[in-house]
């Protein structure tokens, strides 16, 4: 057990002014097992600009000891320090105490001194930090960060500005951003104790423990703001529709989509501090709630489990539904079209170049936008599933047993002892995929063949045709259902792809089982993808769009 501290922690405060201070005397100090300095240039920025603006920065927590003479570093600033009996060392605020250091004393500015992430200007005009320009000098309304923490070197350089007769309010600007920095008090705890144990677990404790917010979360505090409407209550909304638990980071990546940014990036990146997504997430719910009935009536989809690569599918057609919310139908044929061949094609496992394609095609014009998707996504040289044998997709992400399943569901598979229709969302809703296993790997109906026959038939068991989409039989596999006696008419067999040949050669455990419900389903899939990509039929926009008014003659 750690050893528990002889002191407890004072707590109290430091003004920027009194911290860095303390720092150009060498009494702060980094331990070794700090981390090493992480935060990026707009890290930096953001700290200084929430210490102008008041916002809290957090509280430090140091360690107060022995520190022997050094050279101590906090990003440019190097410190020739002294040893001292009250060293302070950093536990927690590395990163901060480092960035204030870094700016607020930056040994210098102007074309000699290079760029790095401390280097910071005040605009006077704008009231907000900036880096240096790419090129040229900066604007002589930027104040140099450099210069605030010190009262004369302030005054100094106002003296020299010269626009302060023009801009009197760059002045005040000015005065009032150094009193903000200076007398900004940071929160801290400092730690007695001579045991270097138990402020390593104290670092620990407090680098580790707890849960960190998801993106999701985040996004939700930054740019909603309400509990009623998160991406959180949206997802739980959708549950209604049956078609499984949208997860909320897909939801974002539509949230995005629909508001016309880059989905494939995360949104730190593009959203500004200011954006209020609220209408946006409204906006979405309903889009992604018009292209999940899509899925469901016009593709066939019924449910998230058997939807390929939802990050891209789903999200690209929350984007239309959003532009589009009422298309013809001729619209939803061809999108339907153009979604399954997509499947054929490329299984929507699309690279962010590949997605933003077709992110840029979905356009305010529907027909013209379906036209476009469609001439993205040509006939194949081969049709995989006009081939005989085991079908093989030309895209590895999209297994034949994902689009065979999704075929197999055409047939409406019934319930083996009621003889109900099975409702595939329903059942994909439970546990598990809604598809049993007939024959398992060792069953002697299939280890009692010849060497080559079980490579034929271990490599059947391993695709779909060793599955039947239904519930599990309480006290009995469905193997036993199968073979009971009476057998189950041939309505409720063919419902699952099934005939009466294979039921009977799963009784005389003759092997042949799995190739005879290959011969039934192959041509299932056949029609399927024909039915649904129907490539060879005419992509035409709607007639209604070809008809030229008068008017515009």
């Amino acid at each position: 057990m750690p050893a528990p501290l002889t002191r407890r922690p004072e707590t109290k405060s430091f003004s920027i002014e009194d911290l860095l201070d303390r720092v150009r005397r060498g009494e702060v100090r980094i331990p070794d097992f700090q981390r090493p300095l992480r935060w990026t240039a707009e890290d930096v920025r953001d700290l200084l600009d929430s210490v102008y603006r008041g916002y809290p920065i957090g509280t430090l927590l140091f360690w107060r000891r022995d520190a022997p003479a050094a050279n101590v570093s906090f990003g440019p600033v190097r410190i020739d320090a002294p040893s001292t009996s009250q060293g302070l060392w950093a536990v927690d605020g590395q990163q901060r105490v480092t960035a204030l250091a870094g700016v607020l004393l930056h040994p210098a500015y102007g074309d000699d001194a290079g760029r790095d992430d401390f280097h910071l200007y005040f605009d006077l005009e704008t009231e907000e930090l900036h880096p240096p320009p790419e090129t040229g000098a900066p604007p002589p309304h930027w104040l140099p960060m450099n210069e605030v923490l010190d009262s004369e070197s302030l005054l100094h350089w106002l003296n020299r500005y010269p626009d302060r007769e023009a801009h009197p309010e760059h002045l005040r600007a000015a005065i009032r951003l150094g009193k903000a920095i200076r007398e900004y008090q940071v929160p801290a705890y400092v730690v007695d104790t001579a045991d270097e144990k138990v402020l390593r677990i104290i670092f620990k404790r407090l680098n580790t423990a707890g849960r960190p917010l998801t993106d999701e979360e985040v996004f939700n505090a930054l740019y909603v703001g309400s509990r009623s409407l998160s991406l959180e209550s949206v997802t739980q909304g959708l549950r209604e529709l049956g078609f499984g638990n949208i997860p909320e980071s897909l939801l974002l990546r539509a949230v995005l989509a629909v508001r016309g940014l880059d989905f494939t990036r995360g949104y730190q990146e593009q959203l500004n501090q200011d954006d209020e997504l609220t209408e946006t997430v409204r906006r979405t719910d309903r889009a992604l709630r018009d292209a999940i009935v899509f899925l469901k009536r016009d593709a066939f989809i019924p449910h998230l489990k058997l939807l390929p690569a939802p990050e891209n599918s789903l999200v690209l057609l929350t984007r239309f539904f959003q532009l589009h919310p009422e298309p013809s139908p001729r619209s939803r044929e061809l999108l339907s079209r153009w979604f399954w061949r997509h499947i054929v094609f490329g299984g929507w496992e699309l690279k962010p170049p590949e997605a933003l394609q077709v992110f840029a095609a979905i356009r305010s014009d529907e027909e013209r936008s379906l036209q476009t998707l469609l001439a993205q996504v040509p006939p194949p040289l081969i049709r995989w599933w006009m081939e005989t044998g085991l079908p093989v997709m030309p895209h590895a992400t999209v297994r034949p047993p994902l689009v065979l399943r999704i075929a197999m569901l055409s047939l409406q598979p019934r319930h083996l002892l009621t003889g109900a229709v099975l409702d595939p969302a329903e059942l994909l809703e439970q546990k598990g995929e809604g598809f049993q296993l007939l024959l398992l790997p060792d069953d002697e109906r299939w280890r009692t063949q010849r060497a080559q026959d079980r490579r034929t038939v271990r490599r059947l068991m391993e695709g779909t045709f060793n599955y039947l989409f239904h519930p599990p039989v309480e006290g009995r596999s469905l193997l036993q259902v199968l073979e009971a006696q009476p057998p189950p008419s041939e309505e409720l067999l063919h419902s699952h792809g099934l005939t009466a040949e294979a039921l009977e050669s799963l009784r005389r455990n003759d092997g042949a089982f799995l190739a005879l419900r290959q011969a039934v389903l192959e041509p299932v899939l056949r029609q399927f993808m024909e039915a649904r990509t129907r490539w060879d039929e005419s992509d035409r926009p709607s007639l209604q769009s070809m008809i030229i008014d008068d008017d515009e003659d």
